[in-house]
């Protein structure tokens, strides 16, 4: 933190470089970005070592899309202040608005090892794996994130899902029970599972899930449309049933 200045008679006053901290960040808590760029520099001047400064400054840049010189100001911020995790992933943030995913990946796994237990960074970093179809190391680091944090479904959530994308659906139904298990009424789980069991060929527990779907969620916008497939569903097991007293 900047420097105290001490008066004689004993007392501290906060630094120049202080107030001008203070109020660049009062700016930018009131989204006046440039206004705020201007007193971090000024604060910057006149205390060069304070990370804090240059990491409101960096997020003042970021909001203002101005990406390269946050990226810069956050680096500046890491040779002061190495071991803060909330600064490695903003970095990380920035490289990975810019493309840059490599680069992000790698700030964003220095951030989840200053910080272990923060499962947002680890979501973060889960995600990136998934946004760039490293579709294995999102899962390890979903599975990891479940066995560390058993009640923590967006994990399962985000798991099962990665898997429905992946078309396997016998990994995603196991997986959405478990989130109905920790969450009954929740109902977008009852929807993927009617899907999942559906694209198994299923039809009978796709029809129950569809069903169970509506019971909870009688204000869906997509009322109509599973009514229609569980109608198409009921047909087809009509169509089964029927070859199946043929083949008798």
């Amino acid at each position: 933190m900047p420097k105290e200045v001490k008066q004689r008679d004993g007392s501290t006053v906060v630094s120049s470089a202080q107030k001008y901290f203070l109020y660049a960040e009062e700016l930018r808590q009131k989204t006046k970005y440039k206004e705020s760029v201007e007193n971090y520099l000024y604060s910057i001047m006149m205390d060069r070592e304070n990370y804090t400064s240059y990491f409101g400054l960096a997020l003042a840049y970021k909001n203002l899309k101005n990406y390269n010189k946050a990226i810069k100001t956050l680096e500046k911020a890491i040779n002061l202040n190495p071991f803060d995790s909330e600064i490695q992933k903003e970095t990380a943030l920035c490289y990975i608005i810019k493309g840059e995913f490599d680069k992000g990946i790698k700030y964003l796994r220095n951030s989840v090892r200053l910080e272990p237990d923060n499962i947002e960074v680890q979501m973060q970093l889960a995600l990136v794996h998934e946004m760039i179809e490293e579709e294995e190391f999102a899962l390890m680091i979903y599975q990891k994130i479940i066995e560390q944090n058993p009640d923590y479904l967006r994990a399962y959530i985000q798991k099962a899902t990665l898997y429905m994308h992946l078309e396997d659906y016998y990994n995603s139904a196991k997986i959405f029970k478990e989130v109905l298990k920790r969450d009954a009424k929740y109902y977008r789980a009852l929807l993927a599972l009617a899907i999942c069991y559906e694209k198994l060929n299923n039809l009978s527990a796709a029809k129950r899930y569809y069903r169970k779907y509506l019971n909870i969620c009688k204000d869906c916008t997509n009322y109509k449309e599973v009514i229609f497939r569980i109608h198409e569903l009921s047909k087809k097991t009509k169509v089964n049933n029927s070859n199946l007293k043929l083949i008798i």
